[in-house]
């Protein structure tokens, strides 16, 4: 008989144990639902401040180069045709003299299957500035070659070409009517 009590006791215990468990659990997850806009609040604020790596990037062929690495690793693997055709496009036209240390340095920014638009969005300021139309359409045809490097474009890497092609060379957009009045 003392051993049913003492088993009871034992079991009760861990239910009660279980239960305040899960509550404090449960109370955790509603404090942190409850301050999602406070750290999102917080994170922008602190980017606002110093901008994200990719923003701080204010070197046009970096930039052109983790655009070319991460058009690659945007759908699988860097393969050694896409590696070779990147070192290429590194040597001539961009003209880089330490091609292994900006591909590594550029490499550090990318991340395998991450969406290219959130990497090559922060570098539009920065392209658009600093490059021509011509140049433009011309880092797009190099991102267009070295995704067709292996095999042809998957179509989430054309997408994304063609999304970047055209916020490229889209300028500053017009509003249809002035703050003067004229609605025409």
């Amino acid at each position: 008989m003392p051993v049913l009590i003492l088993v009871a006791a034992l079991i009760t215990g861990v239910l009660i144990w279980l239960l305040r468990a899960h509550y404090t659990v449960k109370q955790l997850k509603e404090i942190d639902q409850d301050t999602k806009g406070l750290q999102r609040k917080a994170k922008s604020a602190f980017e606002n401040i110093i901008g994200t790596p990719l923003q701080r990037v204010n070197d046009v062929r970096l930039a052109a180069v983790i655009l070319m690495i991460q058009i690659v690793r945007t759908g699988s693997p860097v393969t050694a045709s896409e590696k070779t055709r990147i070192f290429e496009f590194m040597e001539n036209p961009l003209e880089i003299q330490t091609i292994s240390a900006t591909f590594e340095r550029a490499w550090r920014y990318t991340e395998e299957r991450r969406p290219f638009s959130l990497v090559a969005d922060p570098l539009l300021p920065l392209l658009r500035e600093k490059l021509t139309i011509e140049e433009r359409m011309h880092l797009v045809d190099m991102l267009t070659k070295v995704a067709s490097a292996h095999s042809a474009p998957s179509e989430l890497q054309r997408e994304a070409l063609v999304r970047l092609k055209r916020r490229l060379s889209a300028g500053k957009p017009e509003l249809a009517a002035s703050r003067t009045g004229n609605f025409g």
